[in-house]
């Protein structure tokens, strides 16, 4: 909150759903213009950056199997990734950006010992700079060639046989065609850094890879794939990818690829109703196919909840500990952590943080130290593994109810076709959003409310509503979004809402209002306020006249706002005030 109070968010992947996007809504309207983030908040985003500060070329992971910290230098990629934030058309105030890579000039310290391991850090500061800028330079002279995902899976699982057992050249290929991941490592599908499990998933992962594309094709065409029309098709598959555009292409990636996809569909995983059930799971098949073998108990668990919308709490709670408690100990699908004693401890205490998380009654309050570690646990186990887990199955009841049919779903047929209660609908939003009760988590989504607390506060609003328009209320109709649909549509403010002074109705005229925010500029010009993005385009006019905005208002901020039934300019700073 200091930081806030400041204007400066912060931002990571450890970060609850509602604080993540609490922080993006602050940088994207302009209130927070400084944010310290790791790399996950510009992947997918498009947020108003002038400048990046990059502090340091080099990445640290954490090999558990050493049980040290791993460096290495900053690919071109992620660096370009990075430097494309900034200076976005119509995201920052100017149309170019500047990243910043810091190298100090010269020690700051006289001390000797100091300034030797200063002079060498920056020695060392000064060369990865000029390793990425050599490998930048090379891209852009088309020196280098840019090796695309799926040859980069392939050399490597090539690489790994070779030194780790010895196998290369034709034999490779002949041995890629006939093993199993699980005959490489016991390990394997369990997130082990010993060399053996990693080669192994990196096997189950080109499958994942062949199967999901085998499955679609077989989708679209509706038809068998035996014999030469396999070969055909996965040359096919071969032929579209974007390996043979961007690698020099070798012919051994080709036949590696095509034989590896005869064996998934001959011997590996040779049932069709199996690969459209691993495909629809989205784990890699090996993974899934030990997944699958929970399926039924977790069904069985979510066909029980009928009475989830009147439940008490601590009831509620322990629908989602049991559901903890099918998935938690396989480190494939499950619950995973590092092996400090922190984070052990953590996932022996994995229910409390539950508990805490889901806002139950009688919850133990992390203390102040260990709030991050929960955090992240929160983050990748229950709001990532736990919530992947629940979708799959969900996903395996809607595809069952319609057949395997590509058919949309819709609310309208969602509970007929999965023959599920509502809370298997909403159960991944819940971990999501950190609240048992399905209308705190739609109030959040829809941005009806900023916090579980007023979330609660208008869910008596919605038990009124629902109580006026249904003469015999079930359990399940309490959680229905549908009904919190209507119930939404009724809270719609009419057209008559007098615009506060500090804000001018206005007229769309350069964009569709989609993204329902903007920060804009005015330009007064033949009797109307021009209202310009920062891109040069203009996004809406308004009358002049009649506006209460008067003075020298190109001192001022200013904000479009569409996400409204009448789109409106509201001045969000005065300069001359």
């Amino acid at each position: 909150m200091a930081l806030l109070d400041h204007g400066i968010a912060s931002n990571h992947g450890q970060m609850p759903q509602r604080i993540r996007r609490l922080m993006v809504d602050l940088i994207d309207r302009g209130i927070c213009p400084v944010t310290v983030a790791t790399a996950t908040l510009t992947e997918g985003v498009n947020l108003p950056f002038d400048m990046i500060f990059v502090p340091s070329l080099m990445r640290r992971s954490f090999n558990a199997v050493e049980e040290q910290q791993v460096e290495s230098r900053m690919s071109t990629a992620e660096f370009r990734n990075l430097a494309g934030r900034a200076g976005r058309p119509g995201a920052g105030n100017g149309l170019e950006g500047i990243t910043l890579v810091p190298i100090p000039a010269r020690p700051s310290t006289t001390a000797q010992g100091a300034l030797r391991t200063q002079r060498r850090q920056i020695a060392t500061m000064e060369e990865n700079w000029r390793l990425l800028r050599q490998s930048l330079l090379a891209e852009e002279l088309e020196q280098r060639e840019i090796d695309s995902p799926i040859a980069l899976l392939l050399d490597g699982i090539s690489q790994r046989a070779s030194e780790l057992l010895g196998i290369d050249g034709a034999e490779f290929l002949t041995w890629l065609e006939e093993i199993l991941p699980e005959d490489v490592s016991p390990n394997a599908g369990r997130a082990s850094e010993e060399e053996l499990a990693r080669l192994a998933d990196s096997i189950d992962e080109l499958d994942g890879v062949l199967l999901s594309a085998l499955e679609e094709l077989q989708r679209v065409d509706d038809a068998g794939l035996e014999g030469a029309a396999a070969e055909e098709a996965l040359s096919g598959i071969w032929n579209r990818t974007f390996t043979v555009y961007a690698a020099a292409q070798e012919a051994w990636m080709q036949e590696a690829f095509i034989r590896r996809g005869q064996a998934v569909l001959d011997e590996i995983y040779p049932e069709r109703d199996e690969r459209s059930r691993l495909y629809q799971y989205g784990f890699t098949p090996y993974v899934g196919r030990r997944f699958e073998a929970f399926v039924p108990d977790i069904l069985e668990l979510l066909r029980d909840t009928e009475e989830y919308g009147t439940a008490e709490g601590a009831e509620r709670l322990g629908v989602f500990r049991e559901l903890g408690k099918l998935l938690a100990d396989d480190r494939g699908f499950g619950f995973r952590v590092r092996s400090t004693e922190t984070d052990q401890a953590i996932l022996a205490n994995w229910e409390n943080v539950l508990s805490w998380w889901m806002r139950a009654p009688g919850h133990d309050n992390p203390e102040p130290q260990a709030l991050r570690s929960w955090q992240r646990f929160v983050s990748d186990n229950l709001e990532f593994r736990l919530g992947v887990g629940l979708g799959a199955v969900v996903a395996r009841a809607w595809a069952d109810g319609v057949d395997g049919a590509m058919v949309v779903p819709s609310l309208d047929a969602w509970r007929e076709t999965t023959g599920l209660p509502w809370f298997a609908f909403w159960a991944r939003e819940l971990l999501r959003w950190g609240t048992l009760d399905p209308f705190v988590a739609f109030a959040l989504a829809e941005g009806l409310v900023g916090t579980r607390e007023a979330g609660e506060l208008i869910r008596p609003e919605f038990n009124a509503w629902l109580e006026e328009h249904r003469d015999e209320i079930s359990a399940d109709d309490m959680i229905d979004p549908q009904f919190f649909l209507e119930w939404q549509n009724s809270r719609t403010v009419g057209p008559e809402r007098r615009v506060r002074r500090r804000s001018s109705n206005a007229t769309l005229s350069g964009t569709d209002g989609r993204r329902g925010q903007y920060a804009v500029i005015p330009v007064v010009a033949d009797g109307a306020i021009h209202w310009f993005d920062a891109a040069g385009f203009v996004l809406a006019k308004s009358d002049a006249e009649d506006s209460p905005f008067q003075g020298l208002i190109h001192r001022d901020d200013f904000q479009l706002r569409t996400d409204r039934e009448h789109p409106i300019v509201r001045r969000t700073f005065s300069g001359s005030a």
